[in-house]
Formats: C-alpha cells, structure tokens, sequence
C-alpha cells in the first residue's frame, strides 16, 4: 500500500462529448463524432490529465464512444461502455429551433416526473444514470465519464441542488465538470 499522499485525490469528471456530424432525418443517437470534435476532445484530454484518470468510461452512442476513444491515448485508458450512460432518449422528438428545443429542455428539468420530450421522462433518465453511476464509482481514483450535456446535467443538478438550465447552456461540447473527491465543488473546464 503506497503512500496516501502520493495519491491524487479521487474525482468525477463528466465529459461532453464532443461536437457531432449531424445528419438530418437520422436519430441524435446515432450521430458519429466530427473531425473537429475529435481535435477538440483530444486537446480537452490533454487539459484534464492532470487529475490523473485511473478509469474511462461512455455511453454506447457514436458521438460519445468516439469522443472516449479519441481521449484514451492521452489517459493511457481503454474506454469502457455502459449502456445506463446514454443521453434522456429522445429521438423522436423532431427538432425544429435552437429556441424551440431550449423550451423543451427547460421544461424536461422543471417537470421531471413528467413526458416531455422523446420516449423517457427526466426522472426515469436520471435513475437509468445514477443506477449506471453506482456500478461506476466503487473504489478509488478519479473516474471520466464522457456522456451527454442533458443526461449529465439531470444526474449532477439532482445530486448537488443547483438549477439545471444555466449549468446545461455552459456545459458546451468538448466540455468537462470536474467534480472534487467530496462533492463540494465543481468546475467547468474546456478544451
């Protein structure tokens, strides 16, 4: 058993992935990571390897599978899936306006337990991913978790009591929230 000291502290950091190739008429699930994303999650890899990640993990999707991926060199980490890491599904939700989409979204926090938009409330998205979170975050060591900004957002604005919609608009793509090993703090950082 080394020395204690020489251990960095323990965190969470959830990983935006970064930004995708949209396709129109194809889900937002099945969207794969841009050229630019995977530049942008590379130099955001770089940034957060200083917390020392000893674990590396992702939702299924292309977008985030592929932002992991392109991280994993710089951690020295194989990235791992787990299916419970997924963004609240709703694909079938067509998207029409930024504006349009933003109203949906603050309405899924405000009304968790509520269908608002696609196939899953907030509430059963947030239980898929805290279920997901608890298969994760045994033992030691800082753990990445590259997700969604919705998904991400629902999980950490329930746990830690802050409003979600302002935290969900600055948590941009290829983005990170650095949570401290007690819970007490947390920071945005970028790529």
């Amino acid at each position: 058993m080394g020395n204690q000291a020489d251990r960095p502290p323990s965190r969470l950091i959830f990983v935006k992935h970064g930004r995708p190739q949209i396709v129109a008429g194809a889900p937002p699930s099945s969207w794969a990571l841009s050229p630019e994303g995977r530049l942008a999650a590379t130099a955001l890899a770089e940034r957060l390897s200083i917390f020392a990640p000893t674990t590396l993990w992702t939702s299924p999707e292309p977008k985030a599978r592929e932002t992991a991926l392109a991280m994993a060199p710089v951690f020295g980490l194989a990235p791992a899936i787990d299916a419970g890491l997924a963004e609240h599904h709703a694909d079938s939700s067509p998207f029409s306006t930024q504006e349009e989409f933003e109203f949906r979204v603050e309405r899924m926090f405000c009304q968790p337990d509520e269908l608002i938009m696609g196939e899953e409330t907030g509430l059963a998205a947030r239980l898929r991913f805290d279920a997901a979170m608890a298969r994760i975050t045994g033992g030691e060591g800082t753990k990445v978790i590259v997700a969604h900004g919705r998904i991400i957002t629902l999980w950490l604005s329930h746990r830690l009591r802050f409003e979600p919609m302002p935290f969900w608009r600055r948590l941009g793509m290829s983005s990170a929230a650095v949570l401290s090993e007690n819970g007490a703090h947390l920071e945005i950082v970028t790529a």
